[in-house]
């Protein structure tokens, strides 16, 4: 698959899952059919940027978690996709002050991709969490390590 192929992605069953109110997020039509939008341009920046920490918002983060759970169609979908898995990194900013900085700056420079790419962010869809989204993701079509995760700092 390539990018003009992206909308071969079928995100309906995603889109049900986030939808629903006891199971999901219990996002309105609109609102998921707008996210499930920005989140195909996220794929396209990751895809277009194999080398950059592309920062999804908070909101494409939680429909890019509801993807990684149905493991089988995630796993398929990456490889027509990008011909890879596109892995998925919880822990990025949770470091550190210098992984907290660079996820800061991972995050603007991410949105300067987004305009460059696509045109003025829809700010409404493209929020941070409080720490920023701390989810980012790793093409790592090399089979190289994931970055270190963090450890408990527990005293006995």
């Amino acid at each position: 698959m390539n990018e003009k192929s992206l909308t071969d992605l079928d995100l309906e069953p995603i889109m049900v899952k986030v939808m629903d109110k006891e199971e999901g997020l219990g996002w309105s039509l609109d609102f998921t059919r707008r996210v499930a939008s920005e989140y195909e341009k996220y794929l396209i920046l990751c895809k277009e940027n194999p080398d950059v920490a592309v920062i999804p918002s908070s909101s494409v983060d939680d429909f890019w978690h509801f993807h990684i759970l149905d493991t089988q169609k995630y796993q398929e979908d990456c490889q027509n996709y990008f011909g890879y898995f596109l892995h998925h990194f919880p822990y990025f900013g949770m470091r550190g002050k210098e992984d907290e900085e660079n996820l800061k700056a991972a995050w603007g420079d991410s949105r300067v991709l987004y305009e460059a790419r696509f045109g003025k962010l829809p700010t409404d869809l493209w929020l941070a969490s409080k720490r920023c989204p701390n989810c980012g993701r790793r093409a790592d079509p090399s089979g190289y390590a994931m970055d270190q995760r963090p450890k408990l700092a527990i005293t006995a």
